[in-house]
């Protein structure tokens, strides 16, 4: 065996053991941002023009992104704030992990004077929560929301074991949205068709990477200007009843 057939097998000797190890550190980079990440919401929910309340799991909360300004919702925020000219309070009732029965029981009801509601939610339900359970429970929220909140289906799901049952619970998301005509709904599973693992996702293959969140950010973004009602409560042109 010469030098240079040595040093290779070295090399992948070293990959081969390393390889796990740098897996396991990137997903745990990922899941040890939900803390910082919460304490930035926290801060955002302090001061601002006008109210928006986040609604969801750990999209929301902005698991995957490098930092809360690159998450989906970061983003919207600096949308809205740079359409409307006005800052506003984030008050981000999001929870890693939750499925629509925590939303229901922890971070409902909304506060009156809240100018738009964001929801997100689907992604740790599919394949463990009955789809017509899951309907029944989404519309009783639907009821609760005002005018003009934006609802986001699932995000399609790349690998895995629950690809089927997140298109099912996406398809129920934009049903019952269809049965709320004051509501917008928000195409996220179209936004996130296609999105490559190895460079839209974050470091545990599972919650969107920078790209990944753009891509929830268009469909959000999207929805807030397809039609005047939510641009309208954020800028204060509507008052909130």
């Amino acid at each position: 065996m010469d030098t240079v057939t040595r040093a290779a097998g070295r090399t992948l000797a070293a990959v081969a053991v390393l390889a796990p190890a740098v897996v396991v550190a990137r997903a745990l980079r990922v899941r040890l941002s939900v803390g910082p990440w919460g304490r930035h919401w926290a801060r955002r929910a302090q001061h601002g023009d006008t109210l928006l309340v986040a609604l969801g799991d750990s999209l929301t909360v902005g698991t995957g992104s490098s930092l809360p300004r690159t998450s989906w919702l970061g983003l919207f925020v600096a949308h809205v704030e740079s359409r409307t000219g006005r800052s506003v309070r984030v008050d981000n009732r999001a929870v890693y992990g939750a499925r629509l029965s925590d939303l229901v029981a922890t971070q409902l009801p909304l506060p009156a004077d809240a100018a738009m509601v964001t929801l997100c939610i689907g992604s740790n339900d599919a394949g463990r929560t009955d789809p017509e359970q899951f309907r029944r429970d989404l519309a009783a929220v639907c009821a609760q929301l005002p005018s003009g909140s934006l609802v986001g289906d699932v995000p399609e799901f790349q690998w895995g074991g629950r690809v089927d049952a997140a298109a099912d619970l996406a398809r129920v998301v934009r049903e019952v949205v269809a049965g709320f005509p004051d509501l917008v709904l928000a195409t996220v599973e179209t936004h996130t068709v296609d999105t490559s693992v190895l460079t839209e996702l974050a470091g545990d293959f599972f919650h969107p990477g920078d790209p990944g969140h753009r891509k929830i950010a268009a469909a959000f973004i999207e929805a807030y200007e397809a039609g005047p009602v939510p641009r309208a409560r954020l800028d204060g042109s509507v008052t909130v009843s």
